[in-house]
């Protein structure tokens, strides 16, 4: 399963429906919760070691700096080919 987050708000997000062969995208306002020492992203990381998040919408909040390092930045290609190969998609918005 592809857990897609695109929210800020944390309280809207429950780690305990995503398991380690799951992979989490953080994208749109969601890579806000991707910043560095955030709880909740370490349990996300802690669930599953394949978390992703988006180049493009890092660099348009101006994120860059504080992003948590664990986390793999892609492109939007790379984006098509992890919705490709990870079936069904939650979104948590």
């Amino acid at each position: 399963m592809l857990h897609t987050i695109s929210t800020a708000n944390p309280s809207t997000i429950n780690p305990q429906l995503i398991s380690a062969q799951d992979a989490v995208l953080f994208w749109q306002n969601g890579v806000i919760l991707a910043i560095q020492n955030n709880p909740l992203l370490n349990d996300i990381i802690h669930k599953t070691e394949h978390c992703y998040i988006i180049n493009s919408d890092i660099k348009a909040r101006g994120l860059s700096n504080i992003i948590d390092s664990r986390l793999k930045i892609i492109n939007m290609q790379q984006v098509v080919e992890l919705t490709a190969n990870h079936f069904p998609q939650m979104n948590w918005e």
